[in-house]
């Protein structure tokens, strides 16, 4: 299927095994990252996207299949969740806790395939242990590539640092390291609770801005 993108007007092509019969889908425009939804029948992109195909070269279209293999095909209505957890016994309780409070998850291991995830996809929560695939939290790439994003992309995303040292809930610290929740993995049995409470907060805190950029078509 091909997709042309509102934002920055790009065309990029979807693999049409990728898309769910019948369904909505959200995927990032590769050159903006800005999401597009779409719904309704993919028949006539399905003849766009053979059209585009035969005109392509062989190496474009490899370039392509290689660029939709990081693309997570989800319904557009699916809230979604990147869990960046090396540990695999935390990374799989931090998981179940997404999946319960109802996120579609990917979980990352290493900082290079979740920054090549982020670039392809939207994520409205992300969680990020402060030691993912480093030592110590200053060599945490990750966490530097995130606090380097553009507001108007970071403001779309929940982001919670999970540390073995900080606090749950210290607002302090979680400005400092320009997160919106510090959460002790002391507490990650009781994940689900404190973690849907914070998102509502935030989500209370900024939805008349939220509504305001949406009226204005800036969301």
């Amino acid at each position: 299927m091909k997709f042309q993108c509102p934002g920055c007007q790009a065309g990029f092509v979807v693999p049409d095994e990728k898309i769910p019969s019948g369904k909505g889908i959200r995927v990032l425009c590769p050159q903006c990252r800005l999401p597009i939804e779409f719904k309704g029948n993919p028949s006539n992109g399905q003849e766009e996207a053979q059209g585009q195909g035969r005109a392509s070269s062989d190496g474009e279209l490899a370039q392509i299949q290689e660029e939709m293999s990081l693309i997570d095909m989800v319904d557009g209505d699916v809230k979604t969740a990147l869990i960046c957890v090396s540990d695999e016994i935390r990374a799989e309780k931090t998981r179940n806790a997404a999946i319960q409070m109802g996120y579609y998850t990917v979980v990352a291991s290493k900082a290079s395939f979740a920054i090549k995830k982020l670039q392809n996809n939207h994520y409205d929560l992300i969680i990020l242990d402060e030691r993912f695939d480093s030592s110590k939290p200053s060599e945490n790439l990750f966490l530097h590539h995130l606090q380097l994003v553009p507001m108007h992309v970071r403001r779309n995303f929940f982001l919670c640092l999970l540390s073995d040292q900080k606090p749950t809930l210290d607002h302090m610290l979680a400005f400092q390291n320009g997160v919106d929740l510090i959460f002790s993995t002391a507490d990650l049995d009781k994940m689900k609770v404190i973690l849907t409470r914070a998102i509502k907060d935030h989500e209370g805190l900024y939805k008349v801005f939220a509504d305001e950029l949406g009226r204005k078509g800036q969301r």
